[in-house]
């Protein structure tokens, strides 16, 4: 199985009436964002270069590793493999902003998280 291992060192969560948007940096340069706009609920991967795909169908986020579940179209699109895993190098504060703005994001999604009261899945 082919794997991408990607590694951010900034995450940022930004709000507008119309989305919720993550975006994941390394080294002050945009890997990607993961959006959900509020008008049908369609949540979306968006990479550096802008082009955007059907948000991961499932997802995982256990300590500081994040990973994701592409759909063929992403994969396509985005040139990486199905299983795309993120090592997220961010504070403690970091992972609870990941983790709350992609239980927002990605909530028609499976997934399987830690909090703080113990592991989730959907």
């Amino acid at each position: 199985m082919e794997i991408t291992n990607l590694c951010v060192d900034q995450v940022d969560v930004r709000e507008t009436d119309d989305e919720l948007t993550l975006i994941l940096s390394a080294a002050g340069t945009h890997i990607m964002a993961i959006r959900v706009r509020y008008d049908g609920w369609v949540d979306e991967v968006i990479n550096s270069a802008g082009a955007t795909a059907p948000g991961p169908g499932a997802w995982t986020l256990i300590d500081h590793e994040l990973c994701l579940e592409m759909d063929s179209k992403a994969v396509a699109i985005f040139g990486f493999s199905r299983d795309c895993r993120i090592h997220l190098d961010v504070d403690d504060d970091g992972i609870r902003r990941v983790r709350a703005a992609l239980l927002e994001i990605l909530q028609c999604s499976c997934f399987v998280v830690d909090t703080a009261e113990g592991r989730v899945t959907s």
